[in-house]
């Protein structure tokens, strides 16, 4: 038997999971089960509640916010007065993130958007029909159930029109869900109201004018008063100033003169 013959017949080598993706599995399935515990539930509510009733204390909480998120249509985990309160908070939400809750919640509010398997796919996980995240051996299985699908269908044409017309059937959806979505569609889309600052009305103006005018009219009267003094003050100093230098001079005229005087005297007495 050759090298070649045993070389074709050797098996394959079956190629294991790495130590990292063993423990991000198990990290993962430890995340789905932490999600599903009733304290994570009791943290997410005292979250929402927090942000309604005290927002001074409240503070930000990315993990928090993902479980509201997935559990938005979950009518057992999200009662009716925390789902008011959530789309309240979410309503405030900006950018890509509000996009993507507008766009769950149209596709949970009319299946018939549904239309490509990814759209099919994200409205079963927003729905909470599947878990929003998946390991990469599920990701691997998806990928060839879909192979596998896909070569079925080509291969039977009648299957695949019996197929199509059974994925157009929306999924079944419990009483509230879809009156839900409409409520955060209405929440996402509806303009902000600007309240009117207090104390602007047109009655109100002149009033508020007369009292801002008297505000400066009584500091204006200050500054002058101020100004005054000061050049009161400065008058005073430089009168004073003067005064001293006059008397300085006459001081030193005095002293001149009395020596002058005495020098005089003095030469006199020697003649």
């Amino acid at each position: 038997m050759s090298s070649s013959d045993t070389e074709a017949t050797a098996p394959k080598p079956v190629k294991r999971n790495t130590g990292a993706q063993i423990k991000q599995a198990n990290r993962e399935k430890q995340r789905i089960f932490r999600e599903g515990s009733i304290e994570t539930q009791q943290h997410a509510h005292t979250y929402l509640t927090t942000w309604n009733c005290d927002k001074s204390s409240w503070k930000f909480n990315k993990a928090r916010q993902l479980w509201i998120i997935r559990h938005l249509y979950d009518s057992s985990r999200m009662p009716l007065d925390m789902f008011e309160i959530a789309v309240r908070y979410l309503a405030e939400s900006m950018g890509k993130l509000r996009d993507t809750l507008l766009e769950d919640a149209q596709l949970v509010a009319n299946p018939t958007m549904a239309v490509t398997d990814e759209q099919k796919a994200q409205r079963t996980r927003v729905l909470g029909l599947m878990p929003s995240h998946v390991t990469k051996g599920d990701a691997k299985m998806q990928k060839r159930a879909k192979a596998s699908a896909k070569a079925e269908d080509a291969k039977d044409e009648k299957d695949e029109e019996a197929k199509k017309e059974e994925s157009v059937q929306p999924v079944e959806v419990e009483v509230g869900t879809r009156e839900r979505a409409e409520r955060i569609i209405d929440a996402l889309t509806k303009p902000k109201v600007v309240e009117p600052v207090v104390g602007d009305s047109d009655e109100e103006k002149p009033a508020k004018k007369r009292k801002s005018d008297e505000k400066e009219s009584k500091s204006d009267k200050k500054a002058k008063k101020e100004k005054k003094e000061k050049s009161e003050k400065k008058e005073k100093k430089e009168k004073k100033d003067k005064k001293d230098k006059k008397d300085k001079s006459e001081k030193k005229d005095k002293k001149d003169k009395s020596e002058k005087k005495d020098k005089k005297d003095k030469s006199k007495s020697k003649e």
